[in-house]
């Protein structure tokens, strides 16, 4: 009876943290995927290169590449909880700033400055969305430490929402007006915010005597079998960041020459593949041990990306972008089932070595590497296009970081596994005992 009783408020209290930190998932994969439509326009309206509108995606990448273990620790100290709630502010400040920047408001007290607020801007959005999301994935193992794979996989997918709607409202509404744009995004941002803070004590508060605290950065990087998860994130993440920021100019040039409503479009379709991907390689970890998976996503990958550069070669006509189109919709899909099975498995490697209480120190880490890749990848298409002045090269020298993440996988199969395997029986079996 008595157990009964203490039961009910630790589920509802999951269920409010779960639904809170989704929360701040979808808005700030909104705000990372909101500005992708409009980068045509504003390499326009600034003169800018395709480098220097790629490197505004790469910005929002930046923070986390270089805070991504403080911010671990952070979270570790302070709390998820606190954390995010911090950062759905900060959010809300970003969305501002783009405001500022396309509306030129500072033009006549500093001109040419608009391209330099949207640098400001887009750095701010993503030292808070690194925050959100080192922290939410921090919770999220504590939380459910036996389900791990499928409820990341469950909050990436659904938080494709975000990602999904991003690219659709920001697309049509800067159409109808940059300035309600960006309030719009503003708001959406800020109607998050009630829920974390009623849900920041559920989501967790951390505590100040961590004993993670004392663990250096450099030990933690050096570790072997972190350090090739963090190749295999670095791999994965470059081919997608690429993606997200070439795919909008290769759409707004002949002969498509859509514009920024038609592109979000095809981005939503896009971005529902790989978050219905990521649901569904999440579910299965759980099941089964995750290289298998793995193995299976790089290969998509591979194949999606060189059929794309080929087929982009010869496409003369729109019947042929869209043929490239649908090789990318095979590379959201299996870049979904390379990407999901990491979490668990840096997870599951990081409580292995150095125990409980490292969970945000862990996602601190995966998020640099992550970052290094997206700031890579939309960098690298960028310049190839500005060299090549072809998508056909740029896309199909993309199958390269595939090759890489599957053979790093396929050679260090029998330690990935192992690993996942031996902290996944340590839990079921302490969850046994605690029951």
């Amino acid at each position: 009876m008595s157990g009964t009783a203490k039961m009910k408020p630790v589920i509802d209290g999951n269920n409010l943290a779960f639904w809170a930190i989704l929360s701040a998932f979808v808005v700030d994969f909104l705000g990372y995927a909101y500005i992708v439509p409009i980068l045509p326009e504003w390499k326009q309206q600034f003169s800018l290169s395709s480098f220097e509108a790629t490197a505004l995606v790469s910005i929002w990448a930046l923070p986390l590449l270089l805070l991504g273990p403080f911010s671990g620790r952070l979270v570790d100290k302070f709390g998820s909880g606190r954390v995010i709630s911090v950062s759905i502010v900060m959010l809300i400040g970003s969305s501002l700033l783009y405001l500022v920047a396309t509306e030129e408001l500072l033009e006549s007290y500093f001109p040419n400055s608009g391209f330099w607020v949207l640098v400001i801007a887009r750095f701010i959005h993503g030292v808070s969305g690194a925050a959100v999301l080192t922290a939410g994935l921090a919770a999220a193992s504590r939380l459910w430490p036996n389900s791990f794979g499928a409820t990341a996989g469950s909050l990436i997918g659904m938080a494709t929402v975000g990602a999904l709607l991003g690219p659709v409202i920001g697309g049509w509404a800067f159409e109808i007006g940059a300035s309600n744009a960006f309030l719009l995004l503003a708001g959406i941002t800020a109607a998050a915010l009630p829920l974390v803070l009623y849900a920041s004590k559920a989501i967790g508060h951390g505590s100040s005597a961590s004993a993670l605290q004392q663990i250096p950065i450099r030990e933690f990087m050096s570790n072997p079998m972190l350090f090739r998860i963090g190749m295999l994130i670095v791999f994965s993440a470059l081919a997608t960041g690429a993606l997200e920021a070439g795919v909008p100019l290769l759409l707004s040039e002949p002969p498509l020459g859509m514009g920024p409503g038609g592109i979000s479009l095809v981005i939503l379709v896009l971005v529902l593949i790989q978050g219905v991907g990521s649901w569904w390689w999440g579910r299965q970890v759980d099941r089964t041990e995750p290289t298998r998976w793995m193995i299976m996503g790089w290969i998509g990958v591979m194949i999606g990306l060189t059929s794309a550069g080929v087929m982009s070669a010869a496409a003369d006509d729109k019947q042929g972008v869209l043929v490239v189109i649908a090789m990318l919709a095979i590379f959201q899909f299996s870049v979904a089932a390379a990407q999901i099975p990491l979490l668990p498995m840096v997870d599951a490697a990081t409580t292995r070595t150095y125990g409980k209480g490292s969970a945000g120190l862990a996602f601190g880490a995966f998020g640099t590497a992550w970052a290094a890749g997206t700031l890579i990848g939309p960098i690298f298409i960028g310049l190839m296009h500005d060299l090549t002045h072809t998508w056909s090269l740029s896309l199909g020298l993309l199958a390269i970081p595939g090759a890489l993440g599957l053979w790093l996988t396929m050679s260090n199969r029998d330690e990935l596994r192992s690993c996942y395997n031996e902290e996944m029986e340590r839990r079921k079996e302490s969850s046994s005992e605690s029951e």
